[in-house]
């Protein structure tokens, strides 16, 4: 206790600023306890005597000295008398030992691992402890194990044990080489160290069974190696850190993540100083993010910056940004992220190298096995096995999706690296033949998937792609094609945008095969994006006529009727006469349109034409969709008996080939026909039964044509409160949707409902609104329509008036 008051007053530190400079090195240790500690006549804690002389900036060896001092003063209280040599020993001969490193003073977060992982290090009365902390290169797991065991310390007497298990040995002897440091340093003598493994082991482990030792071994590669370093004694515990996960390893499992962006910046602040930090925050944000919140890169970062007091943090930032010089950038001393994910990368197959080296062409942020597949030409099984090999070494991450299928993503400091590789790994030619085996097992999924949910598009027109996963591929790939189309569409979306500039066909031929998926999600500026970018790249041909004919279904969709128009006849003139089911859809597509602008005659004439060119190519889902169309264009030319007919074979046609998109058009259709004939529970059944058809394919649009109309019928038997509810909703999601000619009926049947509650007022204002779109959008069945609501309205009110007056 003098010779620490001593070194205290030699410091010319006050007890403040020790409590500071021992926070500045992760120790926290209030000014208030360092004053109480100093003037007691007992023996310290060994955290106050390590926290004081790391505070005194004493040198690592001079506070080991200290460490040895003060666990030897510790023994003699236990043993009642000096040993010969004055080291501390135990009564079975052995040195205590002290083998941790020093703990970093830039520490930040990991408060919760710290507690749970340091609750069952300090647990008593179970057997063997052992703490397993994992993670990819650099995420700070020896940071996190040092920190850890010198939080423990007081509860372990006997001694701390550290390895490096990454050590210039041959990693098959690692164990053997290892066992025989720990023995020699606890006081066995060289020539007493047995030359077996078994036997090292043995004798380790013997001593070791009844005493208080924490183990760290740090980065360990398999499970073997490590089991035979952890003691079996109660009393011991172990800390592992490793870059794998160690399966057969039995503890308890810490895995590390990356660092949030308030620790990040909080470790960067600690080194350079928080004022600066604050001068240049944005700087500050961009060189965290672009660390990738990896501690070992931000620490790069930092002890760069520290070491360049005048060095704008916006210099390191714009360097950071070339994906080219990252990785050499993140260098310091012979501290450096690349060499820190070269030990990972240097253990692994060839395969698992190659895999690297082909993921690394992929430009999206997750991925699923069949990518991998194709990109090495290999089944989805085999690279699912390599895709969970590299998750195990931490140089992948994995989630799942809501329909628990795997997804994988690379780390952007390893995606940097393995591009590195893949220049290195594989030809310029292997990459391209890659990349095109993947656009072309990408096209013949969502070829297959867009077949499978049966919508009303054509099937895409393409030669064979440039690669195709077999027919028994396709069916376990696509066990659910909507589901599919959800998890992937990022990921296709990408690709596609791509590879338009090298392979344009195929990657046009992508964006076409997008487009029901679009449809049902709603995803129309992805939708006018991506056909308008493929345009550019294919003008003609029957791949520019599936995109024209594709947008003029969108402008459809969104109420631009001269742009459809344009779009369809454009389509139209590209196609070859002899290919009569495109010639057909497009057709049936214009038809509606002109359905929709009254432009009955017109309309009637394409429907026929469609449904004979369907008809003869067997194309059933353009039959039924055009016959469909047809009968709406009678339904609002009052031919209601002739429209009944037509309803009713299209829904026969549609049931026969499973044709769920055709029969919930019929339902809804035919649901039409009850309302204009004031059967309004016939309506309701059949609205309600096209929208569940709708909402099973994800079709959230459609589902809402029908529930707009189920709204009306509510209002009109009396169940008012029900339907102003349901007709508020389809009014928000034809908003939603930027669907024009929606948000009017909504609005014209809303008007209807505060008719029927009067309220002429608020009817008045949603008809004129209704009035004003469909005028827009020029759809005069629909128009007069509204008129017709709005003169009731404009009548009702004056009634009202003249009454009250």
């Amino acid at each position: 206790m003098a010779a620490l008051r001593q070194l205290k007053a030699w410091s010319g530190r006050s007890f403040r600023d020790l409590a500071r400079l021992a926070r500045d090195k992760g120790r926290v240790l209030p000014a208030s306890t360092l004053g109480s500690a100093l003037t007691r006549p007992t023996l310290p804690s060994m955290d106050i005597v390590i926290a004081i002389a790391e505070a005194c900036e004493l040198p690592p060896d001079e506070v080991a000295e200290w460490v040895r001092l003060r666990r030897q003063l510790a023994q003699l209280e236990v043993e009642g008398e000096p040993t010969a040599d004055g080291a501390a020993v135990s009564r079975a001969g052995l040195v205590t030992p002290y083998l941790l490193p020093s703990g970093p003073t830039s520490f930040v977060g990991r408060k919760a691992e710290l507690a749970r992982a340091g609750h069952i290090l300090k647990a008593e009365g179970q057997g063997t402890r052992t703490v397993l902390i994992t993670g990819p290169a650099g995420v700070g797991k020896t940071t996190l194990a040092v920190r850890l065991a010198q939080q423990a310390v007081e509860h372990f007497p006997d001694g701390q044990l550290f390895a490096d298990l990454r050590g210039p040995h041959p990693q098959s002897g690692v164990s053997w080489h290892v066992l025989g440091v720990f023995l020699r340093t606890l006081g066995v003598s060289s020539h007493s160290v047995p030359a077996a493994l078994e036997e090292r082991i043995n004798l380790y482990r013997s001593l070791l069974a009844q005493r208080s030792v924490l183990i760290v071994l740090d980065n360990a590669a398999a499970d073997r190696e490590v089991q035979a370093l952890i003691a079996s004694g109660p009393r011991t515990a172990t800390i592992v850190t490793s870059r794998s996960v160690l399966p057969g390893l039995d503890g308890f499992r810490v895995p590390l993540r990356l660092l949030s962006e308030p620790e990040a910046l909080e470790m960067v602040k600690r080194m350079i100083g928080a004022e600066r930090v604050g001068r240049e925050q944005p700087s500050a944000f961009q060189i965290v993010n672009r660390c990738d919140r990896l501690p070992l890169a931000v620490w790069i970062a930092g002890a760069r910056l520290a070491a360049r007091p005048d060095m704008p943090l916006g210099a390191l930032a714009r360097a950071l940004a070339d994906e080219h010089r990252k990785l050499d950038e993140l260098t310091v001393g012979d501290v450096a992220v690349r060499a820190s994910i070269e030990l990972t990368y240097g253990a692994l197959s060839r395969d698992q190298q190659e895999a690297l080296s082909y993921l690394a062409q992929i430009n999206t942020v997750d991925f699923a096995p069949w990518a991998l597949a194709a990109l090495m030409d290999t089944s989805p099984a085999d690279a699912t096995k390599l895709l969970d090999d590299l998750v195990e070494l931490h140089l992948l991450l994995v989630h799942y999706t809501d329909n628990a299928v795997p997804r994988y993503q690379m780390h952007d400091l390893v995606a940097a690296f393995s591009r590195d590789k893949a220049a290195q790994i594989l030809t310029p030619a292997q990459t391209e033949r890659a990349r095109l085996r993947m656009l072309g097992g990408a096209l013949s999924l969502a070829c297959a998937a867009g077949i499978r949910i049966n919508t009303d598009f054509d099937e895409v027109p393409f030669a064979a792609p440039p690669w195709s996963f077999s027919v028994q591929t396709r069916d376990a790939v696509l066990d659910d094609p909507l589901a599919w189309f959800k998890d992937e569409y990022g990921f296709l979306k990408t690709l596609a945008e791509d590879m338009l500039s090298s392979v344009p066909l195929p990657a046009a031929g992508l964006i076409v095969a997008l487009a029901p998926f679009m449809q049902l999600s709603g995803y129309f500026d992805d939708w006018l994006h991506l056909h308008t970018r493929a345009m550019g790249s294919v003008a003609d041909g029957p791949v520019g006529a599936s995109l024209r004919r594709n947008l003029g279904e969108l402008s459809t969709i969104v109420d631009d009727y001269p742009a459809a128009e344009h779009h369809y006849r454009a389509a139209i003139a590209m196609l070859d006469p002899a290919d009569e089911a495109r010639i057909a859809s497009t057709s049936a597509g214009l038809g509606y349109l002109y359905r929709l602008q009254s432009r009955y005659a017109e309309a009637e004439e394409l429907f026929a034409r469609a449904i004979d060119l369907a008809r003869a190519a067997g194309n059933d889902n353009c039959l039924i969709y055009a016959t469909t169309g047809l009968g709406v264009t009678l339904m609002e030319q009052g031919r209601h008996d002739e429209a009944v007919a037509v309803f009713d074979e299209s829904l026969r046609r549609s049931e026969a080939i499973g044709y769920l998109p055709g029969q919930a058009q019929a339902w809804r259709c035919l649901g039409q026909i009850s309302r204009l004939r004031a059967d309004y529970a016939a309506a309701e059944r059949h609205y309600r039964t096209a929208e569940r058809i709708s909402l099973s394919l994800g079709d959230q649009l459609t589902a809402t044509h029908a529930r707009c109309w189920l709204g009306d019928v509510l209002v009109k038997q009396g169940k008012e409160a029900e339907g102003r509810r349901v007709l508020a909703e389809c009014l928000w999601v034809y908003r939603a949707a930027a669907n024009r000619w929606g948000e009017a009926a909504a609005l014209h049947c809303l008007a209807e409902a505060q008719l029927s509650a009067g309220r002429p007022d608020l009817a008045q204002r949603r008809a004129q609104v209704a009035v004003a779109i469909w005028t827009e959008v020029h759809s005069p069945y629909w128009l007069a329509t509204a008129k017709a609501t709005l003169s009731r309205a404009r009548q009702s009110r004056d009634q009202a008036d003249r009454v009250s007056g």
